[in-house]
């Protein structure tokens, strides 16, 4: 059984545009990273939030969202990459402000992972093979598997 957790967001849609557009659409907030290895997703566990998420996060000043994604991953899970595939964006409403804002989702895969520390934000990783109980994992990370599997 797979248990959700809501981060404070909703998933509202995924839309499958051109990475040279996605400047178009405002909010644009930060990347996603999703990272397929042995036919299973890496997740990172967040110890603020107390649960199972996929690598992403903020964007820096002027910094690109493919590189925010690949900043991201490596922070989170000490995972290196150098190349990511753009799949879409996702649209997500925050629940509180009702403001909408689009997360860059990109992907690659990996034949083995390189070695995690932990840090001040993320506790473990693990290979997921979206069918296993692992405790809480945010609702809005579970939609995304749809839309890059």
């Amino acid at each position: 059984m797979i248990i959700t957790k809501n981060n404070g967001f909703e998933f509202i849609d995924f839309l499958f545009v051109n990475e040279t557009e996605i400047y178009n659409y405002h909010r644009l907030a930060g990347s996603y990273a999703i990272i397929k290895c042995d036919e299973k997703y890496l997740l990172c566990y967040n110890t603020l939030r107390k649960q199972w998420e996929l690598p992403a996060g903020q964007r820096e000043k002027n910094e690109a969202p493919r590189d925010c994604a690949i900043r991201e991953l490596y922070e989170e899970t000490g995972q290196n990459v150098s190349e990511l595939e753009f799949k879409g964006l996702l649209k997500v409403k925050n629940l509180k402000s009702d403001e909408i804002k689009y997360n860059p989702i990109y992907f690659t895969t990996l034949e083995i992972l390189q070695p995690f520390q932990k840090n001040k934000e993320t506790s473990q990783i693990q290979l997921w093979d979206l069918k296993q109980s692992i405790g809480y994992i945010d609702e809005v990370d579970i939609k995304i598997f749809d839309y890059v599997n």
